[in-house]
């Protein structure tokens, strides 16, 4: 791996250009596993907070990201062998406040498969990212003010041991 380097996949974001951009440094600390999902939602997602690790194990916070609104508030905690191997979402319009474009929905899957979710109503264009291959979703950046205008993941690929050239679980080491 080049110097500087991260070994995640940065992919989005889908939504609109609303809000104030949010994201985590994947340079000084690439996430590695997922730990914790929290949301802030009602007709539309309001904020979205999450917590992660890096390949030494440290724990980090990112967020909450987006308002205090919302009717529901929700904590997934992934167990210590789950993680995120797919993630569905809507962008659509919240014409209550007028806004022509936000995150209406998200759903997470996990690979026991267990689904969280939808939160939200859905209304809007359907998104979905699975991860192949025991790939996992690690961390997630967006647009955001009193709700999420956009959002976009981070993917950490199948890490592969070279010394017997198989498969490592997703908590495994970083990619070479």
């Amino acid at each position: 791996m080049v110097q500087g380097q991260s070994p995640v996949v940065k992919l989005g974001a889908w939504g609109s250009d609303g809000g104030a951009a949010h994201d985590i440094d994947v340079v000084a600390a690439p996430p590695h596993r997922l730990h914790s999902i929290a949301l802030r939602w009602g007709k539309v997602i309001d904020s979205l907070a999450f917590t992660y690790t890096d390949k030494d194990g440290q724990l980090h916070a990112a967020g909450p990201w987006g308002g205090a609104g919302g009717v529901s508030e929700d904590l997934i905690t992934l167990g210590p062998s789950e993680y995120v191997t797919e993630v569905g979402w809507t962008v659509g319009p919240f014409k209550l406040k007028e806004i022509e474009a936000c995150v209406t929905s998200l759903k997470f899957v996990t690979n026991l498969g267990t689904t969280h979710g939808p939160f939200g109503n859905g209304d809007g264009a359907h998104h979905s990212l699975p991860v192949l291959d025991a790939g996992s979703v690690v961390g997630m950046f967006c647009r955001a003010e009193d709700y999420l205008h956009a959002i976009g993941f981070y993917v950490r690929p199948l890490a592969v041991t070279e010394s017997t050239d198989s498969p490592a679980k997703p908590e495994g080491e970083s990619l070479p």
